[in-house]
């Protein structure tokens, strides 16, 4: 395993940098047991791998002092250890470099399950507060009078990625040429921005989608599903939508706090509290609110023509 040849490499830098941190020993240096000059390798391997990505590779000695002192010992028991553990028959240095291994792994894996956990979280969470904002299952036009009905507007925009879908077709009958569906946003003193124009097909069923992110600067989503540069003369239309749906996805952070707030109705579903806590920690299904509950928790209502 290449993290297990990593850490063993690192070890033996890490031993030879121990045997040579003090040239004159001290009277009365005590020996260092195997259980402890383990716990000692697996410090000294972490505070050096950070030591050397923070600090460009500089000398690293006096960070193991503290590490030293924390199991307490010092750099002299640490010396005069290495220098006799040879003498000792209950283990071989490789042995304690391996056990010092093995706990970095187990710690690596438990670190990747805890990440695993996190992102599953996240892809729950946006999974369960993606709300459909706007549908409609079929809208028909034949008429220049019915035309605004393919001018729909979104209302209470709240920051997220939006997803604007539709089926369409554009009929032999239809008498106009260069037919668009444009989408844009209204800031806060109604100017226009994020305008996406594109052109549709004639005579042939198609679909037609969209991705738009807006933040809190944006309030009003709209969107023409039908329209034509202002120097064309509008003219006869027959056009056919369905399925048109505006699915809005929040931000993970977003998503997250929700979802937590639904299930326990406390704000301190984040992050860093997670790392400490595994999946069956989630409460039960019992305890999750119902659909109508749950519905006036959004603040973006379902709308339906």
């Amino acid at each position: 395993m290449k993290f297990l040849r990593d850490t063993r490499y690192a070890f033996r830098t890490i031993a030879v940098a121990l045997m040579a941190i003090l040239a004159v020993g001290c009277k009365g240096p005590k020996e260092i047991p195997d259980e402890d000059l383990v716990k000692i390798f697996h410090d000294c391997f972490l505070a050096n791998a950070y030591y050397n990505e923070e600090a460009n590779g500089a000398d690293s000695i006096n960070i193991y002092e503290p590490i030293f002192e924390r199991y307490g010992y010092t750099s002299a028991d640490m010396r005069h250890t290495m220098k006799t553990f040879s003498q000792r028959k209950s283990a071989m240095l490789s042995d304690l470099v391996t056990a010092a291994s093995e706990i970095l792994e187990e710690e690596y894996r438990a670190a990747q399950y805890k990440v695993v956990i996190l992102d599953t979280i996240d892809h729950v969470a946006q999974r369960t507060l993606t709300r459909i904002v706007y549908s409609d299952t079929l809208i028909r036009v034949n008429t220049l009078r019915d035309t605004s009905k393919l001018r729909i507007r979104v209302d209470d925009i709240v920051p997220g990625d939006y997803t604007i879908r539709f089926e369409y077709l554009i009929d032999s009958l239809d008498e106009n040429r260069n037919s668009r569906a444009e989408i844009h946003t209204l800031l806060a003193d109604s100017s226009e921005s994020l305008r996406q124009t594109m052109m549709l097909s004639r005579r042939r069923e198609s679909k037609y989608s969209r991705k738009i992110s807006l933040d809190s600067n944006h309030k009003v989503l709209c969107l023409d599903m039908y329209y034509h540069p202002k120097n064309e003369e509008s003219k006869l239309p027959d056009v056919t939508i369905r399925n048109l749906e505006v699915e809005r996805v929040l931000p993970v952070e977003t998503s997250v706090d929700s979802l937590y707030r639904m299930q326990l109705n406390l704000r301190i579903f984040n992050h860093a509290l997670m790392m400490g806590f595994t999946a069956d920690t989630l409460p039960s299904q019992e305890h999750q609110p119902t659909e109508g509950h749950e519905e006036k928790k959004d603040s973006v209502a379902l709308r339906t023509n």
